[in-house]
């Protein structure tokens, strides 16, 4: 029972810290990504938009934040809606997209919605709490990560976006 319980633990230990070991960090380049609209619409990856600044945010529907935080982010999107430099997306994490569309059917939200339902990319990401979200510079280095949500958050966000441009 000792031993059972000893290598569970250290199972334990090294699930988290390989989670820490792989997490994307500021400084660090963006992992690469490429996922389909979640109306299969368009492809769009980080690469089509270098020269851009980015701000991405991982949510999914099962996410009370998230309900808060996808109308906050369309107030970002309205800020810069009049420049090109600046792309707000969102990944949604959930296995099926009727669960997402449900959610959003409640928003309005106007903002590029991507699909990975098989969280390649918040995995790439080292994503660990939800929402999470990364800003990335034109160059397609990280200079920002915000993991969790609350109220006031998205001036802080959209302050470290300006620094950018």
């Amino acid at each position: 029972m000792f031993n059972t319980t000893k290598m569970l633990l250290v199972s334990l230990i090294l699930a988290v810290i390989s989670q820490i070991a792989f997490a994307a960090n500021v400084g660090d380049s963006a992992p690469s990504f490429r996922a389909r609209t979640l109306d299969g619409s368009q492809t769009i990856s980080n690469e089509d938009l270098k020269g851009k600044v980015i701000f991405v945010d991982f949510w999914a529907s099962w996410c009370p934040p998230c309900l808060k935080s996808l109308p906050d982010f369309e107030q970002l999107q309205t800020s810069f809606s009049g420049r090109n430099d600046v792309v707000v997306l969102a990944i949604n994490l959930d296995e099926n997209p009727q669960d997402a569309n449900k959610f959003l059917s409640t928003l309005d939200v106007t903002y590029k919605i991507l699909a990975d339902s098989e969280g390649k990319i918040p995995e790439s990401f080292g994503v660990s709490t939800m929402p999470s979200s990364f800003i990335i510079d034109k160059e397609g280095v990280i200079r920002y990560v915000h993991k969790g949500y609350k109220s006031g958050d998205v001036s802080k966000i959209k302050s470290e976006i300006e620094q950018l441009l």
